[in-house]
């Protein structure tokens, strides 16, 4: 049962980990009821052809007993062989429906779950404590309701079913044999499927208390939620100072290429663009640094320390902050802005070379 903290429904994460031991909602009793329903079922449709069977195997056998010549194991099996055929198929049918009715009960409970945790020794099991507190757990009351309340149920169907059916006991003494069994065959199916119908609702209901019972166990408190969420996204304080050495990194990075920059192209204060462009192996110039306010002052400074030409150029260098990434290159429609700017850039070197 869950604490007074706990008030959170457990998470998908706690409902795995939960599975994986073992730990799923699940009736016993639902198995063991669809399988006696069934096999009364299964039973009542082929009692009479049983029956039939079987006395058509014992006329056989003591028809033809006398005729075993020479008496040996073989001819006594051959002539069991036919009436046994019939029964065998019965327990064949038998059998084989309540295996796969057992089979579905469970895997309609918590699907296909293949575990040895739930297995796994423990001294919880072992410990003569913890044994005696289980005797008075709330589970061993709940077990004993249920089976005061089948002990009811069956006192009251016997009761109800019989004494609709009182009259045919005063029909015994003048009835075959064969009328005999065919009544009591009817009564007993009865009161077999009233009973197995009961232990079907009853294990529905144990299955829908045990679902619950199994979420309240799994409840979390908010702290455990927090916890979880923050293992799951990550240390935030782990998280933000990773992302502050990326961030760091890249401005190192960002600041080292400045000055091999073509161009500088500034706002002229606010924004600063390095342009790095090569005509042998560039298609176009790329954006090597970029930055506003004291990022793009120390752009502008390290340009000077390098002798990086600096042009004021107040409309490209807004459109080339907001629109090109680092390391990108510039897009087509700022190939004419960008080549007069790089143009006056060669013609400035040739002349200060000259």
């Amino acid at each position: 049962m869950a604490k007074p903290e706990q008030t959170e429904k457990a998470t998908p994460k706690r409902k795995d980990e939960a599975r994986k031991r073992g730990q799923v909602a699940k009736s016993p009793e639902l198995a063991g009821s669809a399988i006696f329903l069934a096999a009364v079922f299964i039973l009542h449709g082929f009692v009479a052809p049983g029956l039939a069977s079987v006395t058509a195997m014992m006329r056989t056998i003591f028809g033809n007993a006398s005729a075993l010549e020479p008496l040996t194991i073989h001819s006594v099996w051959s002539l069991f062989a036919g009436g046994f055929l019939t029964v065998g198929l019965v327990l064949v049918v038998l059998f084989g429906c309540t295996m796969g009715i057992a089979l579905l009960a469970n895997l309609a409970q918590f699907g296909f779950l293949f575990t040895l945790k739930a297995i796994a020794p423990k001294f919880s099991k072992i410990n003569p404590l913890t044994g005696f507190q289980r005797l008075f757990s709330k589970q061993v009351v709940v077990n004993l309701a249920k089976q005061l309340l089948k002990l009811g149920a069956v006192i009251i169907i016997l009761w109800t079913t019989i004494g609709a059916h009182v009259s045919l006991f005063a029909q015994v003494g003048q009835s075959t044999p064969a009328t005999m069994v065919a009544m009591t065959s009817e009564l007993v199916f009865e009161i077999a499927w009233k009973f197995g119908l009961l232990l079907l609702v009853i294990a529905l209901a144990d299955y829908a208390y045990e679902r619950w019972q199994s979420e309240e166990s799994m409840k979390m408190s908010k702290q455990e939620v927090r916890d979880e969420h923050r293992q799951a996204e990550g240390n935030p304080e782990a998280k933000g100072a990773f992302k502050r050495k990326q961030r760091e990194f890249a401005r190192r990075r960002m600041m080292a290429a400045v000055p091999r920059a073509t161009v500088v192209v500034t706002n002229p204060t606010h924004f600063a663009i390095a342009l790095e462009w090569d005509d042998d192996g560039m298609a176009a110039p790329v954006v090597v640094a970029k930055g506003a306010d004291l990022m793009a002052k120390r752009i502008r400074e390290l340009a000077r320390e390098h002798g990086v030409p600096i042009l004021e150029n107040p409309p490209l260098a807004r459109t080339l902050y907001d629109t090109v990434e680092i390391d990108q290159a510039i897009p087509p429609n700022l190939y004419a802005a960008v080549a007069q700017v790089i143009a006056f850039v060669f013609k400035l070197k040739r002349r200060t070379i000259a």
